[in-house]
């Protein structure tokens, strides 16, 4: 009997890349399925959420490493209680919009941008672990803002009616 290649994708190993392995059937039915099943995980809404989820996290990590006064007006740099805050609420996933962007807040903390149509939200996780939420237009008119709220679940509502009405 003759070896034939056989193409296998795993959607959750390193790189989600093809990998060849011996076997001693034919190969081509199973090209074909493999061939699918890479095409419709690379077309995945799903996969495409959890790897933009996890560039978000990464950036979120990654502002630990701002210094103090970096934008030269003596904002602090964010520091461990914001940044687990904002990590901990993207994990949470308690929207299902995601943030466009995860960066400082000038206030000093953490700043998650949201952005749907003409509508935007600016959900700030402070140094203080207070939570700041800004919502307004692209044309910069401002909307009933919260401040220093604890009720997560009632910023969440907000940020969700302000960005689908």
């Amino acid at each position: 009997m003759a070896t034939a290649e056989v193409l296998r994708f795993s959607p959750f190993g390193p790189g989600n890349s093809l990998r060849s392995y011996s076997a001693t059937r034919s190969a081509s039915p199973l090209r074909v399925v493999e061939k699918e099943m890479l095409r419709s995980t690379a077309n995945s809404q799903y996969l495409r959420r959890v790897q933009r989820l996890e560039v978000l996290i990464e950036q979120t990590k990654l502002l630990s490493q701002i210094g103090a006064n970096w934008d030269s007006y003596g904002a602090e740099a964010p520091n461990i209680t914001s940044i687990t805050s904002a990590v901990n609420f993207l994990i949470t996933g308690k929207l299902d919009l995601l943030p466009i962007r995860a960066i400082q807040s000038a206030e000093g903390g953490v700043a998650l941008s949201f952005a749907a149509g003409e509508k935007r939200a600016l959900l700030e996780f402070l140094n203080s672990g207070t939570v700041d939420l800004m919502l307004y237009d692209n044309l910069g008119n401002l909307s009933p803002e919260f401040s220093e709220s604890d009720d997560i679940e009632k910023v969440v509502s907000a940020i969700h009616f302000h960005l689908t009405r």
